[in-house]
Parts: structure tokens; C-alpha cells; sequence
């Protein structure tokens, strides 16, 4: 919470400071003008007066009056009483009543105590201190009004008006008229004045807060130094002193000619660099020196120093480091620095965006680990760079747990929408992301996996990561590509079960306007190269299942249907077979893009061979029942040696599963033969030609 205020502190004053800009301050209207009048043009065209104003009404503002005194009514009663009292006591003539004590003064003007001999009473002496501190806390706090009234409700006129001569004087009848001025008001001879303040502020005599009281006003340093304690304390001596005396000089130097007065000598104070104050309060104590460190009191001298972008890349550089923090501490600075960041950019102050991205992607992540939703990462994400966003946004969503309900991630996606994000884009990303987290690792561990294997989280992940561009019209294209390199990937690395799992999960809403999807026909027809083939897997596993389903038939009823359903089974996967091999499976025009269509040759290398050899081994084991399957297997060797298809040039060893599988598959087909010649049928296959 200290690190929200301070920011909303910085964000109601940086942005008139960051953005000053030079000018010139034109003369006087007339030569009638009052002091007050020219202050106020002064501080209209000054760039470094109103920046130092700024600053110390944002200081002013973190030191508020802590020392209030309670209103007391009556000038030194006390004092008033014991020496009422030591005169009864004399006309009496029953001597002093003040016996061991120190003696009182005689009379009761200001400067009484300074004059001598004698002192206040103990009473007056310490409220007296505390009404001084009281005063100059509001006197510091920019609540002169405030300090004005205290003194008449404690009975010290004289006081007051000591303090009045501060205020420039004004005449709204020969002037402009001024906010809240009805008549005249302030101090004609205010820079007299400010020559006796600053005397009195160097009289060691006086109370340090008195002195601190007249050097807040006048602008001297030292004696509010004195009294100065804490970081912002010290730093609003320094910019209060520097501030009064420029003020006093330009006021001087650009009054009406008829009212010229003397101008002071300068001091260092009146040319003291912002910078330079800092590397003097950072240097003034050992104790100074840790608060100079302080996050805060970092981005208060960036601030007013207008070094934010030097500051945040000192911040991005040690995001590293930061993060070795508590996990508390860590948040909190990660979030100042990231409002901070976003409220320069709101305000037009030039951050590139290589400053601002590392620190609100850090804030960002933040949010992530907190667990907070995906609303106000949204929004936070939204405040970078339009491509930045999308891909920051995309990123918390690859972290979005993939069991998350279809419903909850379309909900996330659509966040992006109310700021100015394009959810088509930040799906798209998304997906892009995974691919590039989750392939390299699937390759790496390449294995061939059973067809009923359970999927790994990184397949499962990589398979729900589709979704994504399943929600909208826009991406369907996208979700068309993404799925055949998904299916590449599996393919390739030999996981069937995986990429039947991807295409299970395509929803229907794609798959029912595919001829409909802006993409390059060359992607529809892998698409659908893919579907076949697992349509033939399909096919030639429920033949297996009717297979194994022989001993179940009891009845010669059940036994014909059984014969019948393998036989319609049987005849339409070796129909399906031949159309794969026929169509040219995964053998078409495409893109000049080498390493999918080294993909492509690899695959169809990859399985080829399996599916003939799956061909012939199912006819041959259903030639039991069904003779004529036994022809077709013996024809099928015709099909692989046909030169349109060149089949026999898949079955090569670098993408074989097994040695020689040529070798392997003529093989199958002698023992086929000598099955067939067994069973006194045709084995050359000559009276079967493999057709559609």
C-alpha cells in the first residue's frame, strides 16, 4: 500500500513536471502591477520556478503538521499570573513567592526572555516550544493561513503579523483581479522583510524552530536544516530554499520599472541543480546514504529529476536480482514500477518499448503466479505495444492449466477484446507458443507408441492447444495449418495414438465448412490425406475386432452373420487400402516448402510399408473364412510393382520400422503362395487385379 500511494502522489504531480517546456516571461501589463501579480506571471512562464513548485507541494504533501499544540487561549498566563502574584506578595509584604526559582522577567513583550534578565515560566516556556514547532510545521506543510489563525487564537497578534509579511502584497483594484483577493492584502516592502526573516533565522538566540519558522519563509537553509530529520524533510529545505530565492530574484528582475528594489546576492542554494541536491542529501549521513536507496526515494529523484527511462533500464537490468527477493516484496516493487511505466506512457512521455515491456511483462507474470484473472491481465497486457500484447497476453494463456473447461478459455480469450486486442491474433500466438515449448521436446524423446497408449501431458497439451483457434471464423485457416503440423510431428515420431486423439478432437463446427476455409488447397488436401489414412486404420482394426470375435459365434445363425459382417468389414478396408495407395497418399502439389515435403517423404516412407503389409496380412489370416481374400493378397504385389504408383520405392530401410522390408514383405507373400497352392487356388493373382 505505501508503494500505491506514493505512485498516486507521482502521478498527480509528474506529469506537470515531465512536461515543462521553455518560455519567456513578457513584461508587465502596466506599470501598476502589484508583487503578487508579478509572482503570478513569474510563476506562468518560469519552467524551473513551476517545476519547483511542484516539487514542493508533492513534499509538502507527505509532511503534514504531526505536532499539533492545542489552542490555548490568553499571552503567557502563566508568567502573567506568578508576576500578578509576586506583586500582591510585595504590597503585602509577604516577600517573593518564588523562593529557589529562577527569576521571572519583569515585563511581558516578545522579546522580554531575549532582552533580560529573567525567563518565562516553566509553563509558557514549554508550550511556547510547542506552539513555535507547531507553527512551523504548518508554515512547512504550505498552510501559512493555518499558521495565522493559530496565533490569534492563542493571543499572539504580534506573532501573526510577524508571519504576514511573507505574503506578497496585492491590490485587486489596480491589478488583475486574483482568486480569492478582495481587497488589499500582503506586504509592500516584503523583500525588507525577508532581510530581517533571514537575520532572525541566524539568531542563535531564538528557538530552532522559530529560526527554522522565519528560514521556511525566507528561504534559508541552514536553519530548516537544523530541525530536518528525515529523507523528505531534508529534501524540501533544499528545494523550498532554492525555490524562494529564485522566486525572490525573478520577482525583482521583472517587476514594473517604477518598482525596482535591490537585488539579493545569490546564494548556492538559488543555483543549486536538482541533481546536485540529491547527491547532496545522499551524502550528508551514513544514514542518508541507505536512504538514498530506498525504491521510493529512487523514483522521487527520477522523478523530479526527469530520469524515469534511465531509471526503469536500470530496473530492467536488475529484474534478475529483484527476483531473488521475498516473493511479497518482490510483487510490490514489480507493481510500483510497472504503474509507474504505464502512467508515462498515458501521459505521452516517450518510454520505448524496450523499456517498457521487460517490466510489465515481469508484472504480468506477477499477476499470473497470484493467481489473479484473466480480466486484469488483459488489461495490464493491452498497455504494451500492440504486438507485445498479444504476445504477453498469449503467454499467460499457455500457462492457463489444459484442463481449464472449453467454455473458461474461450471466456480468458475474449478478455482481450474490450482493450483494443485482437483475439484471432493472441489465439494464433498462443498456439504458436506451444508448438515452439512442446515439439522440440516430443521429437527429443521420439519413440513409436502402442495405437491404445495413454497420451503424455505434453501430447495432451499440444492436442488441446488447438482449441484455441477453434472459436472464431478467423482462425479457422490457422487451426487448419497448426493441425497438420501437429500431425506431422506425430506422424513422424511414430504416435499414432496421438495423432488419432488430434483429429478425434477437431470439432465439428471446423470440420463441416472446410471447403468454405480461406487457405491454400494444398492444406485441405493434407488434412484430409490424414483422415483417410486413419480412416483405413479404423477400417482395419475393426476388421481385427471381428477377427477375434470367431469363438462368440454358438449358433450357425450366428456364425453367417459373423462370416457376413467380416466379409463387408474385410472388402471395405481393402477397398480403402487401394484407394489410399492409389490417390498418391500424401503425394501432391504444394508450396515451395523443402522441409515439409522432406516431412511428407519421410512419413509416407514411414508407412507405406505398414499399411501394405497390414493389407496382406489381413486378407491372408480372413482367407480362412473368406477364400477370394487369399486371391487379392496374392494380387497385391501387382499394385506395389506398378510403375505409375512406384509403391516398391517406399519400402526403404531409413524410414522402416524393421530391416529389409522388401525382403520382409515378399516373404510374407511366398508363404501366402504356398498357402494358396495348399489350397490348390490361383497364385500368381492373376485372375484378381487390386482395384478400386
Amino acid at each position: 500500500m505505501h508503494y500505491l500511494r506514493t505512485y498516486t502522489r507521482i502521478s498527480n504531480n509528474s506529469e506537470r513536471i515531465l512536461e515543462s517546456r521553455p518560455s519567456t516571461i513578457p513584461p508587465a501589463l502596466h506599470v501598476y502591477e502589484t508583487p503578487l501579480g508579478t509572482v503570478q506571471r513569474v510563476l506562468q512562464h518560469s519552467p524551473e520556478l513551476s517545476e519547483l513548485k511542484i516539487i514542493r507541494e508533492w513534499l509538502q504533501d507527505l509532511l503534514p503538521v504531526r505536532h499539533a499544540v492545542e489552542v490555548r487561549k490568553g499571552y503567557m498566563p502563566f508568567t502573567k499570573n506568578a508576576l500578578r502574584a509576586e506583586k500582591r506578595a510585595q504590597v503585602s509584604g509577604i516577600g517573593s513567592t518564588r523562593l529557589g526559582r529562577e527569576k521571572l522577567v519583569q515585563h511581558l513583550d516578545p522579546d522580554a526572555a531575549s532582552r533580560g534578565p529573567g525567563t518565562w515560566d516553566v509553563e509558557d516556556l514549554h508550550y511556547e516550544k510547542a506552539l513555535v514547532r507547531s507553527l512551523f510545521e504548518y508554515v512547512r506543510a504550505g498552510e501559512l493561513d493555518m499558521a495565522l489563525d493559530l496565533c490569534a487564537q492563542t493571543s499572539q497578534s504580534w506573532r501573526a503579523a510577524s508571519l504576514r509579511g511573507a505574503i506578497f502584497y496585492h491590490d485587486p483594484s489596480i491589478s488583475e483581479p486574483s482568486e480569492g483577493v478582495d481587497g488589499p492584502l500582503g506586504n509592500r516592502s516584503r523583500s525588507a522583510w525577508r532581510r530581517i526573516a533571514r537575520k532572525a533565522a541566524l539568531n542563535v538566540s531564538l528557538d530552532r524552530y522559530e529560526r527554522a519558522m522565519y528560514g521556511a519563509l525566507c528561504g534559508d537553509l541552514s536553519s530548516v536544516l537544523a530541525v530536518s530529520e528525515s529523507w523528505e524533510e531534508r529534501l524540501w529545505s533544499y528545494v523550498n530554499a532554492r525555490f524562494e530565492q529564485r522566486l525572490e530574484q525573478l520577482a525583482i528582475q521583472n517587476a514594473p520599472s517604477d518598482n525596482v528594489q535591490r537585488i539579493e546576492e545569490s546564494t548556492a542554494e538559488a543555483t543549486e541543480s536538482l541533481e546536485s541536491i540529491f547527491e547532496q542529501l545522499a551524502h550528508a549521513t551514513p544514514h542518508a546514504s541507505t536512504e538514498a536507496l530506498d525504491p521510493y526515494h529512487v523514483v522521487q529523484r527520477a522523478v523530479i529529476t526527469n530520469n524515469v527511462p534511465d531509471l526503469l533500464a536500470r530496473v530492467n537490468e536488475r529484474l534478475p536480482e529483484m527476483q531473488l527477493l521475498e516473493d511479497k516484496v518482490y510483487a510490490r516493487l514489480i507493481r510500483f514500477f510497472a504503474h509507474l511505466a504505464l502512467f508515462c506512457h498515458l501521459i505521452h512521455i516517450p518510454l520505448p518499448v524496450s523499456l517498457r515491456a521487460p517490466i510489465l511483462n515481469a508484472y504480468v507474470n506477477v499477476l499470473q503466479n497470484a493467481g489473479e484473472g484473466c480480466e486484469l491481465v488483459a488489461l495490464y497486457s493491452s498497455s504494451l505495444e500492440p504486438d507485445n500484447a498479444h504476445q504477453v497476453y498469449a503467454e499467460f494463456l499457455c500457462a492457463m492449466d489444459p484442463d481449464t473447461s472449453l467454455e473458461d478459455r474461450r471466456h480468458a480469450l475474449l478478455q482481450v477484446q474490450p482493450h483494443g486486442m485482437d483475439p484471432a491474433v493472441v489465439a494464433s500466438k498462443t498456439v504458436d507458443l506451444l508448438l515452439a515449448e512442446l515439439v522440440p521436446v516430443i521429437v527429443d524423446e521420439a519413440e513409436i507408441r502402442e495405437w491404445n497408449a495413454n497420451l503424455s501431458l505434453d501430447e495432451r497439451r499440444l492436442i488441446l492447444s488447438i482449441d484455441w483457434l477453434t472459436f472464431f471464423d478467423a482462425t479457422f485457416p490457422h487451426a487448419i495449418l497448426q493441425t497438420n503440423t501437429m500431425m506431422r510431428v506425430f506422424m513422424s515420431t511414430g504416435r499414432l495414438h496421438a495423432a488419432h486423439s488430434l483429429l478425434k478432437h477437431l470439432p465439428s463446427e471446423l470440420l463441416s465448412v472446410l471447403s468454405d476455409v480461406s487457405v491454400a488447397p494444398d492444406q485441405l488436401i493434407e488434412l484430409d490425406h490424414w483422415r483417410s489414412y486413419f480412416d483405413v486404420l479404423n477400417k482395419n482394426v475393426a476388421v481385427r475386432g471381428l477377427w477375434s470375435d470367431a469363438a462368440l459365434a454358438n449358433s450357425h445363425t450366428d456364425y453367417h452373420n459373423w462370416v457376413e459382417a467380416l466379409a463387408q468389414a474385410s472388402e471395405s478396408t481393402r477397398l480403402a487400402c487401394l484407394e489410399l495407395l492409389e490417390l498418391g497418399w500424401l503425394q501432391f502439389d504444394m508450396e515451395d516448402d523443402t522441409q515439409r515435403k522432406e516431412l511428407l517423404m519421410f512419413i509416407r516412407r514411414k508407412y507405406i510399408p505398414e499399411i501394405i503389409m497390414s493389407l496382406h496380412l489381413m486378407l491372408v489370416d480372413t482367407s480362412q473364412v473368406l477364400a477370394e481374400n487369399l486371391t487379392h493378397a496374392l494380387a497385391l504385389p501387382n499394385l506395389v510393382a506398378d510403375e505409375r504408383l512406384c509403391l516398391y520405392l517406399e519400402f526403404s530401410e531409413l524410414a522402416s520400422y524393421s530391416p529389409e522390408p522388401l525382403q520382409k514383405y515378399l516373404a510374407h507373400v511366398r508363404e501366402a503362395a504356398l498357402v494358396a497352392l495348399d489350397r490348390r487356388q490361383d497364385v500368381l493373382g492373376c485372375n484378381k487385379t487390386p482395384s478400386v
